[in-house]
Order: structure tokens, then C-alpha cells, then sequence
């Protein structure tokens, strides 16, 4: 087998990890905007840059033109910010809310079992990974 065979081959797995761990980031960007709506709705202040850094994160996975790095970036700074406005406020949702990003981070956790949660469905399906809207 020739060297560039075996290089074709392992470029061919790392892209389908990193579409893997795009995907799983598309999750994360949907508990987060949840857990940011829920904490809004709650009558919690957060950060003006938390908003942005969502928006952010939504545009570069939807572009398909930054890595899981770049995006899990912008999600552990709103991540890391959540979890202190949240454990400020009470705490009354952190543990489910970090239960929720651990099943989205999870390989083996069920995609659509995350997708029965209606506020992490909407931001999913917002976020460039939802199913096809088209008729045809």
C-alpha cells in the first residue's frame, strides 16, 4: 500500500471525526442558547457577550468553515459564564444543564434523545445541523 494511499485514508477518518465533533458541537450550542434563554427568562443578567459569543459559535458552525476547536472556543467561554450566572442566582438548574452538555458531548448519547428537549430542538435546528426543510 502506498504512503499516500494510507495518508487518503487517514484524512478521510480525521474529517469524519471532525464532522462527528461539529455535530456534537451543534448540540452544545443548543443546550447553551437554551440554558442562556432559561436563565434570561428567569430574570438573570448575563453578560452582553454571551449573546454574541452564541451568535458566533451558530455562524461558524453553519458556515462549515472553522474547526470544532474554533467553535468550542466561543461555547466554553458562554459554558464557564452560564454555569457562574446560574450558580449565583441559586444554582436551581446547573447540575441538569451541565447533565445536558455532557449527553451533547457524548458519542454515544442519542442525538434525538436530546432533540425531545423543545428550547434545545429550536437552537439545534437553528444552528445549521437540523433535517432538511426543503419539500423535495
Amino acid at each position: 500500500m502506498s504512503g499516500e494511499a494510507v495518508q487518503g485514508g487517514n484524512r478521510g477518518e480525521s474529517l469524519r471525526a471532525e464532522l462527528t465533533a461539529l455535530e456534537r458541537m451543534g448540540l452544545r450550542y443548543a443546550v447553551l442558547a437554551a440554558w442562556a434563554q432559561d436563565l434570561r427568562g428567569a430574570g438573570t443578567a448575563l453578560p452582553s457577550d454571551v449573546g454574541s459569543r452564541l451568535e458566533s459559535a451558530r455562524i461558524k458552525l453553519s458556515s462549515g468553515c472553522y474547526s470544532s476547536c474554533d467553535v468550542g472556543c466561543d461555547l466554553g467561554a458562554v459554558e464557564g459564564t452560564l454555569t457562574a450566572a446560574d450558580a449565583t442566582a441559586g444554582g436551581r438548574g446547573v447540575s441538569f444543564w451541565l447533565e445536558l452538555l455532557a449527553r451533547a458531548m457524548d458519542p454515544k448519547a442519542s442525538v434525538a434523545g436530546l432533540l425531545t428537549i423543545p428550547a434545545v430542538r429550536v437552537y439545534y435546528q437553528g444552528c445549521g445541523f437540523g433535517p432538511c426543510g426543503c419539500s423535495s
